[in-house]
């Protein structure tokens, strides 16, 4: 089992230390083990969940931490996990972690074996994987009892740790998001200046379609986003369409075919990135193509900004890039959906409330904060947030992820609950059903509706 115990020597503090704390399936697995933690699979929570008491009661013992990262993140992680041991001295915590794609592989494991770690890192887009099958407790009565705090949590962050049936099964700490990547460089000199605030899909569409017209050969306007699954959710959204009701899509083939109707058009005309290129494009931030120089436009996640910049400083030197909120629905409705990721506690856990004592530390404890400092998406506490945006140190481009982020949380970003098997069964498949279009000139309306078709068959099944 790769875990070890926090018990490496005291970090320096920057904060004066609270007196006390409050008290407080697809394929998807960490680690088959068999550490402490329980082996029911499913269920009803335990009683400690429950009640005007849940999560309260004294906090002890072993819990083990389940959480993806690597390098930085793992020191990071256990250092916030050392702070909350020196608070609690007779507290063990076990850290368990590898890499995202292993994590959510091996997850599964755990879940169908009643060996989740008592704190278990998840995400939104996989949530009701677990709490479908009664794997997680509803956390809403612990926040109702105060064992955990989110006074300083938005709304609707908050609901972001929600299942399809309302209940609270995460406590989202981090935000992720994803907003334009406009090369400033390319588009003052095609005369278009930065995308305005406020500006609408329409004018998004308008500006790539203008700026391509004064751009260097070999540039296009924006990146070929047809087949890319966020930007079609997020289309939706600002346009006040829901993406699911319940386990089946509430969007239609009508409303796949518009879409992909409005980026068949871009691209027939030469404004984006060519289909092929656009198949072609790597994975990695650094070598996609608006980090090249390739494009002026691209829909990146917000916290990509410095990686980008790194690399389009060795493309083209003096080339600037930032990011800009997605565009708006005609009404003015914000587009951006918020990719959390946060904590959870297993029906299985056996250690109810020093597991709600460490989730509310990590939330709400200013040096824990400080130290983690939005590695993992931009902090969801607003008070630690403000208190980050402070350091005079921050980087540029760590400050323009998280002033972005309060700028979308003021605008009251929509939610999507996603239904057990999204993962598996959407954003894939969306991708090589558009490709199909563009690179092989398959038939829209046929390919939208078996698209449809085959996902509501999934998400049935899952």
């Amino acid at each position: 089992m790769s875990s070890s115990t926090t018990d490496r020597s005291p970090r320096s503090r920057r904060t004066r230390r609270r007196a006390a704390l409050l008290a407080g399936t697809a394929a998807l697995a960490l680690f088959a083990t068999a550490c402490s933690g329980g082996t029911r699979v499913g269920g009803d929570a335990p009683s400690a969940a429950t009640g005007e008491d849940a999560g309260k009661g004294e906090v002890t013992g072993a819990v083990r931490l389940a959480y993806w990262g690597s390098g930085a993140r793992v020191d990071l992680t256990n250092g916030v996990s050392d702070l909350f041991v020196e608070e609690h001295p007779g507290v063990t915590v076990t850290p368990e972690f590898t890499d995202f794609a292993a994590y959510f592989q091996r997850l599964n494991v755990q879940a169908t074996s009643g060996g989740m770690a008592c704190i278990t890192q998840l995400q939104g887009r996989q949530l009701n994987d677990y709490a479908g099958q009664g794997l997680l407790v509803d956390l809403q009565p612990l926040v109702d009892s105060g064992a955990i705090n989110v006074d300083d949590i938005p709304a609707e962050v908050l609901d972001t740790g929600r299942g399809p049936d309302g209940k609270l099964y995460e406590i989202p700490y981090g935000a992720a998001y994803d907003a334009i990547m406009v090369n400033t460089t390319l588009a003052e000199q095609a005369g278009v200046g930065t995308p305005p605030e406020g500006w609408t899909w329409d004018d998004f569409f308008t500006y790539a379609t203008k700026a391509k017209a004064s751009l260097p050969d070999g540039v296009a306007g924006v990146n070929l986003l047809g087949g890319h699954p966020n930007t079609f959710i997020e289309w939706l959204r600002g346009n006040g369409k829901e993406v699911f009701d319940g386990k089946e899509a509430a969007f239609t083939a009508d409303d796949v075919v518009e879409y992909w109707g409005l980026w068949e058009q871009l691209r027939t005309s030469g404004v984006t990135i060519s289909a092929p290129d656009r198949a072609a494009e790597a994975a990695q931030v650094e070598q996609s193509w608006v980090a090249q120089g390739r494009t002026l436009l691209d829909n990146k996640p917000g916290n990509q900004l410095g990686q980008a910049q790194g690399a389009i400083d060795g493309a083209q030197p003096g080339a600037k890039l930032t990011t800009v909120q997605l565009p708006r629905g005609d009404d003015g409705a914000s587009s951006t959906v918020l990719f959390t990721s946060g904590w959870s506690i297993p029906t299985s856990c056996d250690n109810i409330p020093t597991a709600a004592a460490y989730i509310d530390f990590w939330v709400n404890d200013p040096e824990a904060n400080a130290l983690f400092a939005s590695n993992n998406g931009a902090v969801t506490n607003t008070k630690m947030l403000e208190a980050q945006l402070a350091d005079t140190s921050l980087a540029p481009a760590v400050r323009q992820n998280l002033e972005l982020f309060q700028q979308i949380v003021k605008d009251e970003p929509p939610t999507v609950l996603y239904p057990a098997g999204y993962q598996a069964n959407f954003e894939t498949a969306f991708t090589r059903s558009y490709e199909a279009v563009a690179l092989n000139g398959a038939d829209p309306r046929e390919t939208a509706q078996q698209f449809v078709d085959n996902l509501n068959a999934a998400l049935a099944q899952a």
